[in-house]
């Protein structure tokens, strides 16, 4: 009788040519299984190579972008207010903050390009016009170079430690500068009060002291680098209009869940915007620098533009 080799799911063994007798042995087909394996495996390898590439080239993409774009991509916001007892004037006001200066570069140079082409009567600067470890220049010659109609008007942050040790031991005079620092005072700019506080970051702002003997009848506005929730607290027993403060950076992440790991972002809850709060208006600028992470994503630097008048 003759016998016929046959191979069914890998297994294979000798059957009779004619009739329906079972097979006499089965051995497995080992080639088989080899030769339809080895492919599945080597695509399965090579698809797993081509997803990390990918991920490799979008992770490399976010970085750049977030390093060497969007640090330097400034935008510009602007508010259109009613502030009761101001005036029939408009009274434009450019908000800023938080530049960290290291350098005249190229963001330097386009925010005081952006600011000029605004034409504002103030500048706000609320804090950290350099970096802890920086020189002083780049800073105060960012300053410098900045022009309002009525003038540029700023206040100390936590990482100005050297500009704070300068003017404390006489050398620097800030009476001689093209603007202004206040130090836990006031000025009247004619239709507003200005109040500015140093840094509550490091624990040097005195309310009481910096609001002896305003002019309640007028707007109050007030500049701090920060506003930690006790500081708001104090400034409702005051007649304050509108506050301007800075420090958080937005988070410099628009990402929820990477904005509350950021230290100077997760110490309040107004991270960035204007704000309602009890009695007045508060405004938290993104800022213009970086500091601890060069980076920005979803979180562009800014300028703020508020143009107010009375009712």
């Amino acid at each position: 009788m003759l016998y016929v080799w046959i191979e069914v799911g890998g297994l294979g063994g000798w059957f009779p040519r004619r009739g329906l007798h079972p097979p006499t042995i089965f051995v497995p087909a080992l080639t088989a299984v080899d030769r339809t394996s080895r492919p599945v495996l080597g695509l399965r390898q090579g698809m797993d190579m081509k997803k990390r590439y990918i991920l490799l080239i979008i992770l490399a993409g976010l970085i750049a972008y977030s390093g060497l774009i969007e640090p330097y991509w400034i935008a510009q916001k602007t508010y259109r207010l009613t502030i009761q007892g101001l005036g029939p004037e408009t009274v434009r006001i450019v908000h800023i903050a938080d530049i960290h200066a290291t350098r005249n570069g190229f963001r330097e140079a386009k925010a005081r390009e952006m600011i000029k082409r605004i034409d504002p009567d103030y500048i706000f600067f609320t804090g950290d016009l350099i970096k802890s470890s920086s020189r002083l220049t780049p800073g105060l010659d960012f300053l410098t170079g900045l022009k309002a109609r009525h003038g540029t008007y700023m206040v100390l942050g936590n990482a100005d430690r050297l500009l704070v040790r300068s003017i404390q031991r006489g050398r620097l005079s800030k009476d001689s500068l093209d603007y202004h620092i206040l130090i836990n005072e006031s000025v009247d700019c004619g239709n507003f009060t200005l109040v500015g506080l140093d840094d509550p970051v490091s624990d040097r702002e005195d309310v009481g002291k910096a609001f002896a003997g305003i002019d309640e009848f007028k707007p109050v506005f007030v500049l701090t680098h920060f506003h930690p929730d006790s500081l708001l607290e104090d400034l409702e027993t005051y007649n304050v209009d509108m506050v301007f403060s800075g420090h958080t950076h937005g988070g410099q992440f628009g990402l929820p869940v990477v904005v509350k790991l950021v230290p100077y972002a997760a110490r309040s809850d107004y991270i960035a915007g204007l704000y309602h709060y009890d009695g007045f208006l508060l405004s938290v600028t993104r800022g213009l620098g970086t500091n601890i992470f060069p980076l920005r994503f979803l979180c562009r630097p800014e300028i703020v533009v508020f143009e107010l008048r009375g009712e």
